[in-house]
């Protein structure tokens, strides 16, 4: 019976993490310059963003390395889904590197290059959910570790 609460507990992880992933899709997340200021929101930025991709920006990526980590919290393969975790913060990271640089939005198209100018409150939310996984599996796997 008193194990029941610590299992009942683990929910708590990836239901935050997914609120929280959730709420940043509704969010405004990067704003762009090229003459106009455009502000993209992270629904907008999940849907589309696995094309920038292809042209070298890997945050994207972070996204289904979060799922993945997510299904193994869930299953309780807590060291696989710590990887995932940082492997999703690792990804989410390119995000920093093309801050204040030139964005080939539309290679045919003239013009259509786009600065990155800020990071807005949605990108830091969706941050937030990746961390929150995997400081929870690494929770796991040291309160797992200590009652061995």
């Amino acid at each position: 019976m008193a194990n029941a609460v610590p299992d009942q507990s683990k929910w708590y992880i990836p239901a935050a993490s997914l609120f929280l992933y959730l709420a940043a899709c509704t969010l405004p997340c990067l704003e762009f310059r090229n003459g106009t200021i455009e502000v993209y929101y992270g629904y907008s930025i999940l849907l589309q963003g696995w094309m920038a991709v292809l042209v070298g920006q890997v945050a994207w990526l972070a996204n289904p390395a979060w799922l993945a980590s997510m299904g193994l919290f869930i299953f309780r393969r807590w060291t696989l889904s710590l990887a995932f975790a940082a492997l999703s913060l690792i990804f989410a990271a390119g995000s920093f590197l093309i801050n204040r640089k030139s964005i080939v939005v539309l290679p045919d198209t003239p013009g259509r290059n786009l600065e990155l100018s800020s990071l807005r409150i949605g990108f830091y939310v969706w941050l937030t959910s990746l961390v929150i996984i995997g400081a929870g599996a690494f929770y796991e796997k040291m309160i797992g570790n200590r009652s061995r």
